[in-house]
């Protein structure tokens, strides 16, 4: 095959539940000339995929598409392929990655998929991008997964990425979202794929990075600048869990700075939340000062000593009622996140639960409940998908009465 100096043709499925990552992928590629002009094409769902690939077969020899898959979406996956391959066969070059293909690249490979990126994907997907356009063989490259001759090869993960280099979105593109400005945490919890993922210790993006993508984010006239972390509070801590007060005000300091007074910094809140130990008047107050935000996010997950221990969570329940009381003396509204039919959950551990919650909810915060899905390569992983007991959904038609619950199960 010929390829053009416009490249090979992709397809990015830019689906809702994964337009950051998708995001941040495009970015990527607008941070080498020649990448930054490559023919993509986005598609929202899976009939715009079919369509684009319909339309840029019909004048091209083949298409890459390029997927971001988490494991609620894998049979939604497994479903296109099957599709694409019915009409057009070996043409399309299926490219998986996100949590469960870096997690699961075996399974990922066997819904379809024909190479898998395990990881991060700033560096290693423009590579595969090239070397496929060029038929190039990319047997060597880091953090890739394929098969060969029936034998699936496995390739180390590469380095881990500077996100300096990389921006968070696209603007040449329009394809705007969150902040990123930290990667990685150390908690590795039992029903988290982030720190297995992007690794145990903490990175983050330069002060000065992150006010550069604020001001392009102005440029578009973008008035929402929104912070993305695992855990927002932890900014420029060096593990994660001590706090690092002089970083997390100079960042929101040269933030406040940088977004004229028409514009709101969001930071603590969706799609990030903060850890509860980190919930302190100190942090409280430099949100007050800095941000806009009405309204944070705290992590629980349970509220049964029990289980907080068996989900590695390194707080106690007591620790979630402080931070939640911190956080409406200081002004805030509060969301609590839970996860219910946690693996092992005994009757007591959803006793112990249920009274916290509704501590929670005399105090003023909303729950917003999820139920347990086992992901692959956690300590929870092989573990079957939670249910949902009847006391819980009592206590959760009561919350709701009280319009104290956010989103469903």
């Amino acid at each position: 095959m010929t390829v053009s100096t416009g490249g090979l043709p992709l397809i990015l499925y830019y689906h809702r539940l994964n337009r950051f990552s998708v995001n941040a992928l495009a970015g990527a590629l607008d941070t080498d000339p020649e990448l930054a002009r490559w023919p993509v094409t986005y598609a929202r769902n899976a009939a715009d995929v079919q369509e684009a690939a319909s339309a840029i077969l019909n004048r091209s020899e083949a298409v890459v598409l390029g997927l971001s898959v988490m494991t609620p979406q894998i049979g939604e996956m497994r479903r296109l392929l099957d599709d694409l391959r019915s009409r057009h066969g070996t043409r399309v070059t299926a490219i998986a990655g996100g949590p469960h293909a870096t997690a699961d690249p075996e399974g990922t490979l066997a819904s379809g998929v024909d190479v898998v990126v395990r990881g991060e994907a700033e560096v290693t997907f423009p590579v595969l991008l090239r070397r496929l356009a060029r038929r190039e063989d990319f047997g060597d490259l880091p953090g890739t997964a394929y098969r060969r001759d029936g034998k699936l090869r496995n390739n180390p993960r590469g380095d881990p990425v500077d996100i300096d280099a990389f921006p968070s979105f696209s603007h040449r593109r329009w394809m705007f979202g969150p902040i990123e400005i930290t990667r990685g945490c150390p908690f590795g919890c039992s029903f988290c794929q982030t720190s297995q993922i992007f690794g145990t210790r903490p990175r983050h993006r330069s002060i000065d990075m992150i006010v550069r993508q604020a001001r392009t984010l102005r440029s578009r006239n973008r008035k929402v600048v929104r912070l993305l972390s695992p855990n927002a509070f932890s900014y420029g801590s060096a593990d994660g869990r001590q706090l690092n007060i002089g970083a997390m005000r100079d960042l929101l300091a040269a933030l406040r700075e940088a977004v004229p007074p028409d514009g709101r910094i969001i930071f603590g809140y969706f799609p990030s939340e903060v850890r509860p130990e980190h919930v302190t008047p100190e942090t409280l107050g430099l949100l007050r000062q800095y941000a806009d935000n009405d309204e944070i996010v705290i992590g629980a997950q349970s509220g049964s000593r029990h289980m907080l221990e068996a989900c590695r969570r390194s707080h106690t329940a007591e620790a979630v009622l402080t931070a939640v009381s911190l956080a409406r003396k200081s002004g805030y509204k509060v969301i609590v996140d839970f996860i219910f039919g946690l693996p092992g959950e005994t009757a007591e551990d959803i006793r112990e639960t249920v009274s916290i919650i509704e501590e929670l909810s005399r105090l003023g915060a909303r729950i917003h409940p999820h139920t347990f899905m086992p992901l692959p390569q956690t300590a929870f992983g092989s573990a079957p998908a939670g249910t949902i007991s009847p006391e819980i959904v009592r206590l959760l038609e009561r919350l709701e009465q009280r319009r104290a619950l956010y989103g469903h199960l």
